[in-house]
């Protein structure tokens, strides 16, 4: 009995998607980001690059891979484009803020899974406002990546969490969403708002402010789409697949 289980659990985890923290490197000072936290200090200087040969052999045992690291954006990785040309052709989501690559590096970034690969990026606003929580971003270069990836053909997601300073713009932003043809993820935080919490690092910003009350969590966030995309609900049309094939 207990050996069946063991092989049922080992062929549904074969079907699911590990979220990988492949190293400890991000640009930004996202304000509630675990980055900020006191107690995260020892753990990001105690965190390492994943070598190529230990990737290769999480893709050798699953069929999809997630990218949305917990102290660090995948983007970062100095082999992430070598990551992204060996899982072409693996069902991939890719979780950044997308700030500080080149526009030569999003080129080749986009031309490995074109049918196979979801983006979904951090932007937390409709103009330069995102930046007040994505500290140290940069609104307009990011836009424009995004654009570039839709024009080459991948699925794109904005997602957009909801704070004080942004929840009166958001069915502007579902309007933006569909002149640009992205899909567009909101997500109502159970992120904290006290700028004197003692396990924060000193000089945290705070500009950004928390929302009503419709748009927080207690507990667990909550995410809805504000508006789909063929490509998107192509792309997680294939997830349910994969997931159902079990």
């Amino acid at each position: 009995m207990s050996e069946r289980i063991t092989n049922n659990y080992a062929e549904q985890q074969v079907l699911s998607r590990p979220n990988l923290d492949i190293s400890h490197r991000c640009i930004l000072k996202c304000p509630q980001c675990i980055r900020q936290r006191i107690s995260s200090q020892e753990q990001i200087r105690r965190s390492f690059d994943l070598k190529e040969k230990n990737f290769q052999k999480i893709l050798d045992y699953y069929k999809g891979i997630t990218f949305c690291g917990q102290i660090s954006d995948p983007i970062y990785h100095p082999s992430f484009l070598r990551f992204l040309e060996m899982s072409d052709g693996k069902l991939v989501r890719i979780a950044t803020n997308g700030s500080g690559q080149s526009l030569d590096w999003w080129k080749q970034a986009y031309s490995y899974g074109k049918s196979t690969n979801a983006w979904y990026f951090g932007v937390d606003g409709i103009d330069k406002k995102s930046e007040l929580y994505r500290v140290g971003s940069n609104f307009e270069n990011v836009w424009e990546m995004m654009k570039l990836g839709r024009d080459l053909g991948h699925a794109i997601v904005w997602q957009y969490i909801i704070f004080g300073y942004n929840e009166h713009e958001v069915d502007r932003a579902i309007e933006i969403a569909k002149e640009e043809n992205f899909a567009l993820l909101f997500v109502n935080t159970n992120r904290g708002f006290d700028p004197s919490n003692p396990l924060l690092r000193k000089n945290v910003n705070f500009e950004f402010g928390k929302p009503n009350d419709k748009h927080r969590q207690d507990r667990t966030k909550k995410e809805y789409y504000g508006h789909m995309t063929k490509e998107v609900k192509h792309w997680r049309d294939m997830n349910d697949n994969l997931r159902r094939m079990g």
